[in-house]
Order: structure tokens, then sequence, then C-alpha cells
């Protein structure tokens, strides 16, 4: 049995495996790579899970607000509809922005590559995408 501290997981991959040596830049990386993990930056990644449950309520308080003051028969659609733009605002653009959203920003996280570079919007646009899908991906 050894005292050494499991490796941390980035994505599917090992951390240790795509890691760089102390002091290097990542030079190559796939233009498709799924940025890593939200972390803080001493590299700890404790209040993911409650950081999206609020990033999450927050997107469908605005979707049930607009499904409430909408008239109509329409009011579900437009509840739905303004649930999706708001999950996407925030998890694309305002997080391209500020480096946070705000249940990330909540524990002090960030999303981060292994080098330390931030994602860009296509890469946030991309994750959005892929975590939608992930919903009905059983």
């Amino acid at each position: 049995m050894s005292n050494t501290a499991p490796p941390t997981y980035r994505g599917y991959e090992h951390d240790a495996v795509q890691r760089p040596a102390s002091g290097t830049r990542e030079t190559t990386r796939p233009n498709d790579e799924f940025p890593l993990t939200a972390r803080t930056s001493g590299g700890d990644e404790t209040g993911v899970i409650p950081a999206f449950l609020i990033d999450m309520a927050l997107h469908t308080a605005i979707g049930t607000t607009a499904w409430y003051l909408a008239p109509g028969t329409t009011a579900v659609l437009y509840g739905i509809l303004a649930w999706l733009g708001a999950s996407f605002v925030h998890r694309t653009i305002i997080q391209r922005l500020t480096g946070t959203t705000i249940g990330k920003c909540s524990y002090g996280l960030r999303l981060r590559h292994a080098d330390g570079t931030y994602p860009t919007t296509w890469q946030l646009i991309g994750q959005w995408f892929r975590g939608g899908w992930s919903c009905f991906d059983l």
C-alpha cells in the first residue's frame, strides 16, 4: 500500500500523464481539447459540484421567471428558451470575459488547461454543447 496521493483527473485522462514538466509550457495542444475541470489557483477541485448546482439554479430561475411572466400557451417554450439562453450566455460569453461563472466564483474556481491558459470562446461553446448533449447521452 502506498502513501502517495491518488492522481487527479483531467477529463478522462490522468492529470499526471498530461502535465508538462515544471517550468515548461505545453507547445502543442489539440484544438478540440476539452478544458480542465474548474480548479482553484492552488490546484484544488473542492466545490466543483456545488458550483455547478449554483449555476444550474441560476439558469433554471431565469427560465422559470420567463415561463411565469410570458402570456399564453407558449409560456413553456419561452421558459425553455430563456433557460437555454441564460445557460449559453453565462457559461460561454460571461465565463470568457471574467474567467469564471457565478457558481465557480463562489468557490474560487476557474476553468483552465493543463498549461495554465484559459479556454477560448469556441472551446467554451463546444463544452456547452457537449454538456447539453451529455444530458441525453445515457
